[in-house]
């Protein structure tokens, strides 16, 4: 995913495609969180050296990812109430 994105083009979307675009950022929005949750609630041995280390930096990027989506998710609704 890209660290940015275009919101304007989603002012030339009919209505449909801003649904299904909606759709597709909700979907990838739970799926990052699940998997979040899953990074954050692994039991890592002691043993494992830098093990934590690794998990908290993907559950970093994970919500990272979830706030850019979230960021996405706005645009396009601000898109589909001015428009449908």
């Amino acid at each position: 995913m890209p660290a940015s994105f275009d919101a304007a083009k989603y002012d030339n979307m009919s209505c449909v495609e801003l649904n299904v675009a909606m759709g597709a950022v909700a979907d990838e929005m739970s799926a990052t969180a699940i998997a979040r949750g899953k990074v954050v609630h692994t039991n890592i041995p002691g043993w494992l050296l830098g093990g934590q280390r690794v998990a908290s930096t993907v559950a970093a990027r994970q919500s990272a990812k979830i706030e850019r989506l979230r960021q996405q998710e706005a645009a396009i609704a601000a898109a589909r109430r001015s428009r449908c």
